[in-house]
């Protein structure tokens, strides 16, 4: 299995969504990229309050995300993988994930047929949205609109206040321009936990083992965002264990130019062949830029630095 294939998950054409085993279903919308404590605090009032009515809570959101599908041939990254998504969701207490495939037929869906559908297949009683949702073609399915529909098929709508922090609401846009600043700590604190890649160890050039610095090189998800050039302090999770490391996403400058950004890890205090596993790399804190030095010797000095850096940032977080 490739690792695209492993993050993505079936897709259903909106038309042909089966009816589903469900009644009186408290139902939420939306792209959810990240799940990050706005999408969370949405899920958690579903869940809470469904479960006290012993009601069954379903999420439904969609492949690939509009931008992306409108915007093909540019790039367009994700803060989590359709797989990571769904898992994630799931692990909140939601009894189900549908993933709607987005393409052409769904950009041009009518607020009223797509809740109708809801309301169909899916045994829609609520519908839970943020402030500021909307759905359908153009987005002309408002709130207002939205719970005139919910009149006429008979069902409520619940609107959710925005989370904040910092005095600002907690968006997917955010935290994308906070790790394009390099600044993970900043994100796990909007996503509720440390942002997170994973894939496969590949073969690279070889060369840190060489210079007796073995590093990981992963096969990530290819739509996955990378946060900025530079290097970073890394939890790294390995067959059930956690172990400390650094991280460096960049051009490598000092042995070669490369076009694009690679990733590569140094796991403290470790010593095994890990070509095939598959690793998560945690990101707590930047350490530094990326930097061209003038050979080896300079370039070894440094990483020790790096190293010693790492495990200050760890004990404090964990103190």
């Amino acid at each position: 299995m490739t690792d695209t294939a492993y993050h993505e998950v079936k897709t259903c054409p909106f038309y042909k969504l089966s009816p589903l085993p469900y009644e009186n279903a408290c139902v939420t919308v939306g792209n959810f990229d990240g799940v990050h404590l706005g999408h969370q605090a949405i899920i958690k009032r579903m869940v809470s309050e469904a479960q006290a009515r012993n009601r069954p809570v379903l999420v439904i959101t969609f492949y690939p995300d509009p931008a992306d599908f409108f915007q093909q041939g540019t790039s367009v990254n994700y803060l989590s993988s359709p797989r990571e998504k769904e898992d994630f969701l799931l692990s909140l207490g939601v009894d189900k994930v549908i993933t709607f495939e987005f393409d052409q037929e769904f950009a041009g869906l009518s607020p009223e047929v797509f809740l109708k559908g809801l309301k169909e297949n899916c045994g829609l009683q609520t519908l839970v949205v943020g402030h500021d949702f909307a759905l359908g073609k153009n987005r002309t399915g408002t709130i207002p609109v939205i719970e005139a529909l919910g009149e006429t098929l008979s069902f409520s709508v619940t609107i959710i206040p925005p989370v904040e922090s910092g005095e600002k609401e907690i968006s997917s846009t955010r935290i994308r321009r906070l790790l394009d600043e390099g600044d993970v700590a900043e994100a796990a604190k909007l996503l509720g936990r440390p942002y997170s890649i994973d894939g496969v160890v590949t073969h690279g050039s070889d060369r840190g083992a060489k210079m007796g610095l073995p590093t990981a090189n992963l096969e990530q998800w290819r739509k996955k965002k990378l946060p900025a050039v530079g290097v970073y302090a890394t939890l790294v999770e390995l067959n059930g264990r956690t172990y400390q490391g650094i991280t460096n996403i960049g051009y490598r400058p000092t042995f070669e130019k490369q076009d694009t950004p690679n990733m590569e890890t140094h796991i403290l205090d470790f010593d095994g062949n890990i070509y095939g596993e598959r690793l998560v790399l945690n990101f707590f804190e930047k350490i530094r830029d990326e930097q061209k030095f003038a050979g080896v010797a300079e370039f070894l000095a440094q990483i020790e630095r790096d190293k010693n850096t790492a495990r200050r940032i760890f004990t404090h977080d964990k103190s």
